[in-house]
Parts: C-alpha cells; structure tokens; sequence
C-alpha cells in the first residue's frame, strides 16, 4: 500500500510523518486489499482536520475528522476507517 501525506501548510515533523505511515499502515490488517492511501492534514483556525481516502479495489472510501491536534485527529480517522473497512468488507462479494 502506498501511503501519501498531502497538507496545507500545516507543519508535518518527520516524527509525525512517520506516526502517519505507522497508523494507515495497520489499516491493511484489517483489509488486505487496500491499493493506496492518501492522508490530507487540514489547519483551520481552532481545529485540525485530518482526512483518509483510502482506495480499494472498483471504490474509495473517505473518512473526515477533527480535533484540537493532528495527531488526535489522526486517531480517530483510522479508528472511522477500520469501521468503514469492516463494513465495506462484509458487503463485498465472496470471490469462490
């Protein structure tokens, strides 16, 4: 799975970029059919937003949230995602 961090702005660390890989990264144990992930990190003025588009085979799921830190709110769209992913998993058919 590639993994791309795209930002407006807002200051990225190494070590944060690197939490970012870690965290999706464990997304494709959840859903091993994960092609690409983009993550977009979004500074407004009293709230950090982070957004994942995770694409999969024929669909692309998007999960949006938002916190006081890029990193809480990089917890939480993960934790949307794995549900998101669950749920896409269970509806897709059955390859015999």
């Amino acid at each position: 799975m590639n993994i791309r961090v795209e930002h407006n702005g807002a200051e990225v660390t190494d070590l944060f970029e690197e939490q970012i890989q870690a965290k999706v990264g464990k997304l494709a144990n959840h859903y091993n059919n994960i092609i690409d992930a983009i993550v977009f990190l979004h500074e407004e003025r009293q709230a950090k937003q982070v957004e994942l588009k995770i694409m999969v085979k024929d669909e692309t799921l998007f999960v949006k949230e938002s916190s006081d830190t890029f990193l809480n709110a990089l917890e939480d769209s993960v934790k949307s995602m794995q549900i998101r992913l669950q749920k896409h998993k269970e509806r897709a058919p059955k390859n015999i």
